[in-house]
């Protein structure tokens, strides 16, 4: 099995998921969306509540007199320009405003300050900045009152430069900062080059199975079923139970033309629905009409009496231990549920080795009896990945399923599970996908527009020789059946 596996995968059908760049994206758009959503909710919020700032800008113009304008009295007056803005930072000057203004503190004045000499010009712009539009106006026409003061009281003579006042400070009507829309807008371009980057990231690292194509391709597995989700809908209710009706009839096509009387339901991993599948085939096979007995090969965790016999309180006993340890006979392990044509095989206490008594040959014995007594007998047995337990009651049946949920599966798992199923040259038969979510959309809408109905012939019982609930589904799986070319192996002693 693994080498078929390695074959496939380096012919290169390994992998049934597209590794386009738009197909990825697409296929995780709403990682996208949620991202790029996220970074500009978070912008907006965050800049929307802080405090704002307003700005505004006066202008101050410095000269030599002349009485013709020339091209060295204009450089010389950008020269004094540039000079009065360093002057202009001083922090005698911001002090000089402060008090002006009635602020204690020089040091902010300076701080909510800027000076820049135009280049080309003779023009020097002082630009404040405060909580409030009149503040903000008030800081810079102060500064150009008092340094155009100063200038003229302490520089006039030595530059011999007139300063004016060429343009005064407008209150702003709006805020310099923050500016939520465009930072937000900023955010979305950034947050839609984060949100690619994380899909292309997560399309590397996801190992997840993406649908039963990349399962089929990648594995070669035969898909016998598709289980939706459960939920409270009638609708639902009806589409899930149909799926354990379509793994009935595929399973009686997947013998390759020899009947199969003994089936093995396992799974890699706890959680991932063996015990449903188990329970729920066996009451589709009876209702049928075809005799059942579902076993609980599941020391470590048992479930499957209770998925079969809700409303019972107390374990049965005597159970599959008990006959294991010869303290039993098989009549005595074979328990009756309330379906007509299932019984079931409970776990019985926990032994203290329970892979050591299933490889034993009364354990053999065991299944064949079971066989003889009914035309089907399903073993539930504990997951792959827990111990050998699976493996070796996967060794007496005539073929294995595997379930795998969708929610959870990758291809790591399932690669384990084929290969300790190939170590003992087990038969597998084929996959059950549970939590299928791909197809509830088509199997809840179908099954919703003639619930009433089909709820009705679900709790019927059928015969054995009426047709299959979903008769479309018998055509199919009779077809699915040739088509996949299933072969059942020949074990000796089996």
């Amino acid at each position: 099995m693994d080498g078929g596996i390695d074959d496939r995968e380096r012919s290169g059908t390994g992998d049934g998921r597209s590794d386009a760049p738009l197909a990825i994206l697409l296929g995780r758009k709403w990682l996208i969306l949620a991202t790029v959503l996220l970074a500009m909710g978070a912008t907006y919020g965050v800049s929307s509540s802080l405090e704002k700032v307003y700005s505004t800008e006066s202008t101050l113009l410095i000269a030599l007199p002349s009485n013709s304008t020339s091209f060295d009295t204009v450089q010389a007056g950008q020269a004094i320009a540039r000079s009065y803005a360093d002057l202009i930072e001083s922090p005698n000057i911001a002090a000089a405003v402060a008090d002006e203004i009635g602020d204690t503190d020089g040091g902010a004045v300076a701080a909510a300050t800027s000076f820049e000499p135009l280049p080309e010009t003779q023009l020097l712009k002082i630009k404040a900045e405060a909580t409030s539009p009149r503040r903000a106006k008030e800081i810079a026409d102060t500064y150009a009152d008092v340094f155009t003061q100063y200038a003229d009281t302490d520089l006039n003579e030595t530059t011999d430069a007139e300063i004016e006042l060429a343009d005064e400070a407008p209150l702003p009507g709006s805020a310099a900062r923050p500016k939520p829309v465009l930072y937000t807008a900023i955010a979305g371009v950034l947050g839609l080059a984060l949100a690619v980057s994380l899909a292309l990231l997560a399309h590397r690292l996801d190992r997840r199975l993406s649908g039963w194509e990349e399962i089929e391709r990648r594995f070669g597995l035969p898909l016998l079923a598709r289980v939706p989700v459960r939920r409270r809908s009638q609708a639902s209710v009806v589409a899930f139970e149909e799926a354990y009706r379509i793994l009935r009839t595929n399973l009686r096509f997947a013998g390759g033309g020899s009947a199969m009387r003994s089936i093995a339901i396992v799974s890699e991993r706890p959680g991932e629905g063996k015990t449903t599948s188990a329970a729920k085939l066996a009451e589709a096979i009876a209702e049928s009409g075809r005799r059942v007995i579902a076993v609980e090969g599941d020391f470590r965790r048992p479930a499957l009496e209770k998925a079969l016999h809700p409303e019972r309180k107390q374990p049965m006993r005597p159970g599959l231990s008990n006959y294991l340890v010869e303290a039993a006979t098989v009549e005595d392990v074979v328990h009756a549920t309330n379906r007509p044509n299932l019984d079931v095989v409970p776990s019985g206490p926990l032994p203290p080795s329970p892979s050591a008594l299933l490889d034993s040959v009364r354990a053999h014995e065991l299944f064949q009896a079971l066989v003889g007594r009914a035309e089907m007998v399903l073993i539930d047995c504990p997951p792959l990945s827990v111990g050998a337990d699976a493996s070796v009651a996967a060794k007496w049946v005539d073929g294995v399923v595997l379930v795998i949920d969708m929610d959870v599966a990758t291809d790591r798992s399932v690669r384990n599970a084929l290969r300790q199923l190939e170590a003992v040259q087990a038969s597998l038969i084929g996959v059950v996908l549970n939590r299928d979510h791909a197809i509830e959309n088509s199997a809840y809408g179908y099954y919703g527009e003639t619930s009433d109905s089909i709820s009705e012939d679900a709790r019927r019982p059928a015969r054995a020789a009426a047709p299959s609930s979903n008769g479309a589904g018998e055509e199919e799986a009779a077809g699915n059946g040739r088509r996949f070319g299933l072969r059942r192996r020949q074990r000796s002693g089996a």
